[in-house]
């Protein structure tokens, strides 16, 4: 009988040891990552992580408010803008460019500021076109389509050098480095990495970015970077697309003196760009791709990345943010650490084969409406407050996270072409730059740039204008290659998001060096002053005693920012391109009185009135009311454009007269 009991309770102890072991917590520290690369990406996100939530801990200390108090500011700043319904364009554009009408109510259909707009209506009056039958038409007569992001190989050489050179207009007017720093900004402090914020803020910034380019030429979409056919080559750095054709080559140490961003001036005074090509890390492979779209809940897609003790979710290695990590480290240099990520363009074309994947898991496992609405769970044990659902997508106003979920991007904006693919039937991947390995499963895999080790690929088309000879890329036809067809259309496979357009290459030469271009907009600058009082303001010394308030909201009149009208002109006129769709909307009354009346007085048919005749009681000046929590509102910015503009204000002040 002691023998029963004993056994018993010796079962009984390994049923309990076993339970304990069954519901034991992953270690938190990156110790179990499965090699160094991700082990590095690991600890890089939760120190992100870690300093993001001692930052909010001290915001919090500080200005005696927490996440509620912040969701009831946002609450008190009207959140995003309720506006009307879009109606269709007509059929003149290609069926798979057509945009989808957007719900009443949906945000972006009027706007401030162009890169708020999430509709084509919406960027008609910035690129000073005029609606017409329901489409945006330029002043060159062209249509405002929607942009079609194709990979970077699969563009045409026109589509390519406008690509280059709308890139080059921003670098040398300096939108580019503005819009560079923005990210170099969210480094620590808001939603955009270490969490499920990841791919919603990332989606609004490419379109900004991309935005800004269709400013310069229209025409232009962000292409994507798909790595996984260059990991297929013996060594990915003799790809074409680190040739001149496309991103450029580096000297020894890694500058980028050739190429189209040959000697790009960094953000922090470098003159290059630096890149540490496959050093480190690895490139995308089409296992994780499959791994990404096989993915069946939220929380697996849009992933914790840092979470801590306490967390249900277990580490999940194979999010996208920790393998979309190792082409940073693989590129290296500027690439690598999210601070300077963006002074590479890569980068930009990177996101966008990120922001295609994730597009691609939402068509393939999400019904529409669920597309929306669907958010990992706001846990603070998983992730910290910046990343939560309703939290503010910082830098952008007004924007929540789930602001990011919108199918208005995909439905009004851009879309996909789908990625490169040939068959046995069809070995050809529709661009000079690609050959089909028939091997196995037929794939498309890059091009080998001239000298470029083609080991493995004797038999293909591998070299770009040269053939293979002894595992090297040598100049010289190679009689045997296959014809490079033109117009044809690569076939396309069940994991396709839309059509893929023809693809047409001219001349197999370099292209030169690209040049700005003029812009077909006006480039918008956000210089203006939010009130008719601001130059009464700014004459009374307020620029530099209410620096804060006054450098957001009388930016124009304090000569913190340079606007593009002259605001000692007496005419009555209206100063925004957006003037007449605020008036439609009913905004020359209520809460944006104040802006309408200062700067679209010719729509709002106030050109009979003073403009400052409600600024002043009795023959006073009435002062603008700016509280503590303002205040404190603008210092706990994370935007360096705000911050230099309260520095300069209290530095100097320009009266306008």
């Amino acid at each position: 009988m002691r023998f029963l009991w004993a056994l018993l309770l010796f079962a009984l102890v390994l049923l309990v040891q076993a339970a304990k072991n069954a519901t034991k917590e992953p270690p938190r520290d990156c110790s179990d990552a499965p090699d160094k690369d991700i082990k590095q990406t690991c600890v890089l996100l939760r120190t992100m992580d870690t300093l993001t939530r001692k930052r909010i801990a001290r915001q919090a200390m500080r200005n005696n408010r927490g996440p509620a108090a912040q969701q009831r500011r946002a609450g008190r700043q009207g959140g995003p803008a309720r506006q009307q319904q879009q109606a269709p364009p007509r059929p003149q554009v290609p069926e798979w460019l057509t945009p989808i009408p957007v719900p009443p109510g949906s945000r972006g259909q009027v706007a401030y500021h162009p890169y708020d707009c999430m509709t084509l209506g919406c960027l008609c009056p910035f690129f000073a076109g005029r609606m017409q039958n329901g489409q945006c038409v330029l002043s060159n007569g062209a249509i405002l389509t929607m942009a079609y992001r194709k990979e970077y190989r699969m563009m045409t050489d026109d589509e390519r050098n406008r690509w280059h050179r709308a890139l080059a207009t921003l670098k040398a007017n300096g939108e580019y480095d503005r819009m560079s720093r923005e990210h170099f900004d969210v480094g620590v402090g808001s939603g955009a990495h270490s969490g499920p914020g990841f791919l919603p803020w990332h989606r609004e910034y490419l379109k900004r970015f991309e935005i800004a380019l269709r400013m310069v030429d229209p025409t232009v979409a962000v292409p994507y970077w798909d790595s996984v056919m260059d990991n297929y080559l013996p060594d990915p750095r003799d790809s074409i697309l680190f040739s001149n054709l496309f991103a450029g080559e580096t000297d020894f140490y890694g500058n980028v003196i050739q190429g189209p961003f040959a000697y790009w001036r960094t953000l922090e005074g470098r003159p290059t760009i630096l890149r540490n090509l496959g050093r480190e890390g690895s490139l995308l492979n089409e296992n994780q791709i499959n791994n990404v779209v096989a993915q069946n809940t939220i929380e697996n897609t849009l992933a914790y990345t840092a979470p801590t003790a306490g967390c249900p979710f277990p580490n999940n290695y194979g999010a996208i943010e920790y393998i979309h990590s190792n082409v940073h480290l693989w590129v290296g240099g500027d690439m690598k650490p999210p601070s300077t990520s963006a002074n590479e363009p890569l980068f930009f074309m990177h996101h966008s084969f990120v922001d295609y994947l994730w597009e691609l898991w939402r068509q393939l496992k999400q019904p529409r409406w669920l597309r929306e609405v669907a958010y990992s769970p706001d846990n603070g044990w998983c992730t910290n407050q910046l990343h939560f659902s309703w939290a503010y997508m910082r830098p952008f106003p007004y924007l929540a996270n789930r602001d990011g979920l919108s199918n208005s991007y995909t439905d009004q904006m851009y879309r996909y072409a789908p990625r490169a693919t040939c068959s046995l039937q069809n070995p050809n991947c529709g661009s000079p730059y690609l050959f089909c390995d028939t091997r196995g499963y037929p794939h498309c895999v890059s091009k080998v740039k001239m000298n470029g080790n083609c080991m493995g690929f004797e038999n293909f088309d591998v070299c770009y204008a040269g053939r293979c000879w002894w595992g090297r890329c040598i100049p010289g036809n190679r009689a045997w290659a296959s014809k490079i067809l033109k117009n044809v259309k690569a076939v396309n496979s069940s994991l396709t998001l839309g059509l893929i357009s023809t693809s047409e290459h001219g001349k197999e030469e370099e292209a030169p060096p690209p040049k700005p271009l003029k812009m077909v907009a006006p480039l918008f600058k956000n210089c203006y002053n939010r009130s008719p009082c601001c130059t009464a303001w700014a004459n009374q010394e307020l620029c530099s005693t209410q620096a804060e308030y006054m450098a957001v909201y009388c930016g124009a009149s304090c000569g913190v920012c340079n606007p593009t009208f002259n605001i000692t002109n007496a005419d009555c006129r209206d100063l925004h391109p957006m003037c007449k769709e605020f008036k439609v909307r009913g905004m020359c009354t209520g809460k944006s009185e104040n802006f309408m009346s200062e700067n679209c007085r010719h729509s709002c048919g106030l050109c009979h009135v003073r403009k400052d005749l409600k600024c002043y009681r009795n023959g006073t000046l009435i002062l603008p009311d700016v509280s503590e929590d303002d205040v404190a509102m603008i210092q706990d910015t994370i935007q360096t454009e705000v911050r230099e503009r309260v520095k300069l204000a209290k530095r100097v002040h320009r009266a306008v007269a």
